[in-house]
C-alpha cells in the first residue's frame, strides 16, 4: 500500500480517537486517573480485536492486543508496540480535524485563534512539513497528537501488517502524563511472563526519530508565606497568556510561562505597581491570572506591552481586568516574582529556562504558582542527561530557596544505561529508515516515556519518533504524508525484527 493511502488511513483512526477525551489528571487517587481512559481502552479493544486479535485488559484500564507471529517471525519472541492513551492537561477532544493541503509555508489558518502566527518565518523547525497537507485542530487547544499520533500509527499498522512480522503486542496504557508507574507495573510482569523480549514506545515527536535515553527528572517547589503589604493605589486583574510549548521543543517554539512574564513585567513596572495575587491556570500551566495594585496606570500598560508584546505572534496575550481581591491582599505574590526574578538572573553555570534549552542541555524551569492552603508554591521541572547534575540542579534551587520551605522528588531515570546492552533496538529501527530512504536521526528523549517497570522486568525498550510539531500546544499539527511514511517505516521495523538482522 502507498504512503498516501496509509496516511488517509491514519488520519481517520486519528480522528477517531482524539474525539475521546482521554485527558489524566493528576488530582485524582485513582487508576485510571479520568473516566475518559476507559472509553478509548474499551473502543481500542473492539478495534483490535475486529481485526482478529486476542484482547486482554486489566484492572488499571491497560490494553493489551496479542497477535500471532507470521512467515519468517512466525517463531521469533514477541515484540511489545506501546503508546499512552492519557493526553495532557487542557487537551480538548474534537470531532473533525482542519486540513491545509500542500502548505506553501504562509500562515496556518486556525480557526479559533486569530492571533498565533504559524508560518516558516516564525518556526523554522516546521520546515520538514513544507509542501504537504498539514493535519491541525481549532488553535484554542491541544488536540492530542502526544500520543494519539502514535497510536493512530499503530492502529494503521495493525490493520495492514506485512506477511512476515513476530508476534506482535500491541499495548495502550494510562496515566503516563501524570506519571502513574504503578497503572503498569502489573502490564510489565504480565509481559514479562509471556516472553516480551524487546519493546518500541511510539511516543517520540521528530519525524523518523529514535530514542534510546531519556532524561532524569525532579520536580521541586519553594513556598511564599503571606504578609501583610500596603496598598496605594488601583486594583485590577491581568490576565496573562504564555506560550504554550512541551519543554523538549521550548527553545524552538518561544517558550514563555506567565510566572516568568509576570515577574519580568514586575521589573519592567518598577514602582508603578505591585503584584497583589498569582495563580496559574489549572489546565494550562503557562497562563496565570494576575492581580496588581497600580500607582501608574500609564507606565504599567507600557511595562506590560513591552514584556509581552514580542511574543504574541507565537500565542502570548494579555487582557486587564476589573478586580476584587480574593481574600487579603498579601506580599506573597510580590515576594515570589522577586524570587523568580533573581532565580533566572543567577549564573549557576548551567542553563535554566526550558526555552534557553535544547539538544544534551538540560533545564530548571519554572512552570507555574499556586495558592496551597494560604501560602503561594512555585513548582520547578528539573530535567538533566547527567544524573550528578540533577542533583546540582536541585541543590541550586535549594540554596536560591533559602529559608523558604523547599521540597522536591525524583520522577524518572534515564533509560539509556540498562538499553545499551541492546543495540539492536537502535538498528533495527535505524535500518528501516535506511531501507525506506527516510531521513533517520538518532537523539534523545527531551522528557521521558515512563518505561521503567518494563526495564526492571527485563524488558528493554527504545522510543520512535512520530511525526508532529509543537507538542501539547494549540499550535500543534502532523501531515497526511508524514502519516503514511511512518505506517510505512513501521511495517518496516517488524519486517526486519522478523527476519532477525
Amino acid at each position: 500500500m502507498d504512503a498516501q493511502t496509509l496516511g488517509e488511513l491514519s488520519l481517520a483512526h486519528l480522528e477517531a480517537v482524539v474525539a475521546i477525551d482521554s485527558q489524566s489528571d493528576e488530582a485524582s487517587s485513582t487508576i485510571p486517573t479520568t473516566e475518559g481512559q476507559k472509553v478509548l481502552g474499551a473502543y481500542l479493544a473492539d478495534f483490535y480485536r475486529g481485526l482478529g486479535a486476542t484482547v486482554d485488559r486489566d484492572d488499571a484500564a491497560n490494553v493489551i492486543a496479542s497477535f500471532p507471529g507470521r512467515g519468517a517471525g512466525a517463531d521469533r519472541p514477541p515484540l511489545a508496540l506501546m503508546i499512552h492513551m492519557d493526553t495532557a492537561r487542557g487537551t480538548s477532544a474534537v470531532p473533525h480535524l482542519c486540513r491545509a493541503p500542500r502548505w506553501d509555508g504562509t500562515r496556518v489558518d486556525y480557526p479559533r485563534n486569530a492571533h498565533i502566527q504559524v508560518d516558516l518565518e516564525t518556526y523554522p523547525a516546521a520546515a520538514e512539513f513544507h509542501g504537504q497537507t498539514l493535519i491541525h485542530g481549532p488553535g484554542d487547544a491541544p488536540f492530542g497528537l502526544d500520543d494519539k499520533l502514535g497510536l493512530a500509527h499503530c492502529m494503521t499498522l495493525a490493520s495492514h501488517l506485512p506477511e512476515d512480522h513476530p508476534p506482535l503486542v500491541f499495548i495502550a496504557r494510562p496515566d503516563e502524563e501524570v506519571g502513574r508507574m504503578e497503572a503498569i507495573e502489573g502490564l510489565a510482569a504480565e509481559l514479562a511472563r509471556r516472553g516480551v523480549k524487546w519493546g518500541y514506545t511510539v511516543d517520540g515527536i521528530l519525524p523518523f526519530e529514535i530514542n534510546v535515553e531519556n532524561f532524569n527528572a525532579a520536580g521541586a517547589s519553594v513556598t511564599f508565606d503571606n504578609g501583610p503589604i500596603a496598598l496605594e493605589g488601583i486594583i485590577r486583574a491581568l490576565l496573562i497568556g504564555g506560550v504554550n510549548t512541551h519543554g523538549a521543543t521550548a527553545k524552538a517554539e518561544g517558550h514563555r510561562a506567565a510566572t516568568r512574564l509576570a515577574a519580568e513585567i514586575a521589573v519592567e513596572a518598577g514602582d508603578a505597581a505591585v503584584c497583589l495575587a498569582l495563580e496559574s491556570d489549572a489546565l494550562r500551566d503557562c497562563d496565570a491570572k494576575t492581580a496588581w495594585c497600580i500607582r501608574d496606570d500609564e507606565a504599567f500598560r507600557a511595562a506590560v506591552k513591552r514584556v509581552i508584546g514580542p511574543h504574541v505572534k507565537r500565542g502570548a496575550s494579555w487582557r486587564f481586568d476589573d478586580a476584587e481581591m480574593n481574600g487579603r491582599p498579601s506580599s506573597a505574590a510580590a515576594d515570589a516574582l522577586a524570587w523568580i526574578s533573581a532565580f533566572y538572573a543567577s549564573n549557576p553555570g548551567f542553563t535554566l529556562p526550558c526555552e534557553d534549552s535544547e539538544g544534551r542541555d538540560g533545564y530548571t524551569a519554572i512552570y507555574r504558582a499556586r495558592r496551597v492552603d494560604t501560602r503561594l508554591q512555585v513548582d520547578l521541572r528539573i530535567r538533566d542527561f547527567d544524573p550528578g547534575m540533577l542533583e546540582r540542579r536541585i541543590e541550586h534551587v535549594r540554596q536560591m530557596a533559602g529559608e523558604r520551605a523547599f521540597a522536591y522528588g525524583h520522577q524518572y531515570v534515564n533509560m539509556g544505561p540498562r538499553i545499551a546492552e541492546h543495540p539492536e533496538l537502535e538498528a533495527w529501527a535505524r535500518g528501516a529508515c535506511e531501507s525506506l530512504d527516510l531521513p533517520v536521526r538518532v537523539s534523545p528523549i527531551r522528557g521521558g516515556t515512563g518505561v521503567d517497570p518494563f526495564l526492571d522486568h527485563g524488558i528493554p525498550v527504545a522510543n520512535v519518533g512520530t511525526g508532529y510539531f509543537a507538542p501539547e500546544s494549540e499550535k500543534e499539527f502532523t501531515s497526511v504524508e508524514m502519516m503514511g511514511r511512518h505506517a510505512l517505516w513501521l511495517m518496516e521495523l517488524v519486517r526486519i525484527v522478523a527476519s532477525g538482522r
